[in-house]
């Protein structure tokens, strides 16, 4: 399980808020620290979410 935390809590397609329980998109920078049969990432910092919508808002396309 990965857990973020969004300073702002609006869609980046739509605008709307983005509430418990709703399916998101998140983009996010970071690097994976160890790959067996899974992946390890790691995130450097709290501002390394650069996208975050609605997963029936996304269009395969960021504004990032």
């Amino acid at each position: 399980m990965m857990e973020a935390r969004l300073g702002v809590t609006t869609c980046d397609k739509c605008q709307k808020p983005m509430e418990k329980g709703q399916p998101v998109l998140i983009l996010v920078e970071g690097n994976i620290t160890e790959a067996n049969d899974m992946l390890t990432f790691s995130a450097p910092c709290d501002s390394c979410v650069h996208y975050a919508c609605h997963r029936n808002c996304w269009d395969g396309v960021s504004e990032y």
